[in-house]
């Protein structure tokens, strides 16, 4: 999978909901939920697809396909090998018959006599009786101690040491042992750092932008490529085209402190092989002077604002959109 298929998706409405908890920190981490009838569900994305759950699964897989998810491993469930229905039970059955009817029997040793049963023959009314000797047996420990257990059959009377494990299929009723089952991995999911800052860029960011275009009769793509004179594609934070007459790029850069004439001047070298109608530059939360300088030289519309929503607002006021088509005035000389 790609960038593209990755921008395609963050324009979906359910994956625009389900990324901004994880930016808000409504949601650390996607951890499964068991279901005996869909193996596993994920309630979180649930809540964005209308309450269905295969819907969700659906997603979440598809989040992790295209790298927007990174998942680790959260649990191995067993399933029916012959219809992969979750619902199985784990008996134990005799080994000498097969069947699941045992019981198990735990082991008494009289310490005086020595006398070694069952505990079901020692037990009376009230207390413990050695069946050999009729003398009641009050502290354990002392009087008594436990060796062990069996296990017996009712069917065949048989005793073993240890049953035969199975899997009972309850769907569909197919019995199969270990050699046979099938295993499912089931996977908790987190948001991936780079999808994360990618996801605020093309849509936090860039959406009250985009709006703005959208509402006056722009086709917007962000972000957008465009080949240039040389043949180069050239990708920009947001394309916006009307008819065929104008082509408006805009690049959004965002710093901690006031952003240098780098930016600028790698915007240049787009826009020169490109030539749009209008070039805009957003900073936030601003430029410095020889950003400036250099921006209106190289006839770079400058926008700076201190979040996106700000910068739209600013971008509608700036050219009160008769059509974006004018450049702003140079300066006839540059001083660094």
């Amino acid at each position: 999978m790609t960038s593209k298929d990755r921008l395609a998706l963050y324009q979906d409405p359910s994956v625009q909901l389900l990324l901004s908890k994880f930016v808000r920190g409504e949601i650390v981490e996607l951890v499964p939920s068991f279901d005996l009838n869909q193996t596993v569900r994920y309630p979180e994305v649930e809540e964005v697809v209308e309450g269905d759950s295969g819907a969700a699964k659906k997603l979440v897989e598809k989040l992790w396909d295209v790298g927007i998810f990174k998942r680790k491993f959260h649990e191995k469930i067993l399933v029916c090998p012959s219809c992969l229905s979750v619902n199985v039970s784990n008996d134990y059955v005799c080994p000498n018959c097969n069947s699941i009817d045992i019981e198990r029997k735990t082991l008494l040793e009289h310490t005086a006599c020595g006398n070694i049963d069952s505990v079901d023959n020692f037990l009376v009314e009230g207390g413990l009786l050695c069946p050999k000797c009729n003398k009641e047996l009050l502290e354990a420990g002392v009087d008594y101690q436990k060796l062990g257990a069996w296990f017996q059959c009712s069917q065949c009377g048989k005793r073993s040491d240890m049953p035969s494990p199975i899997h009972r299929c309850r769907t569909c009723g197919h019995i199969f042992t270990i050699r046979d089952t099938g295993f499912v991995n089931i996977y908790a999911y987190r948001l991936g750092s780079e999808a994360e800052e990618e996801f605020k860029r093309s849509y936090l960011v860039m959406k009250p932008i985009g709006v703005v275009l959208e509402d006056f009769q722009f086709k917007v793509e962000m972000p957008g490529q465009i080949a240039g004179r040389s043949g180069a594609l050239h990708r920009f934070d947001a394309v916006a085209t009307k008819g065929s007459s104008e082509l408006v790029v805009l690049d959004v850069i965002a710093s901690e402190k006031q952003i240098d004439e780098v930016p600028v001047a790698s915007m240049y070298a787009k826009i020169f092989d490109v030539t749009p109608t209008q070039s805009i530059l957003v900073a936030m939360p601003g430029l410095t002077e020889k950003a400036k300088r250099l921006a209106g030289l190289y006839r770079i519309s400058t926008i700076e604002a201190e979040n996106s929503q700000q910068a739209a607002d600013r971008i509608k006021d700036k050219f009160g959109w008769a059509g974006l088509s004018g450049n702003e005035e140079s300066l006839g000389d540059l001083q660094l």
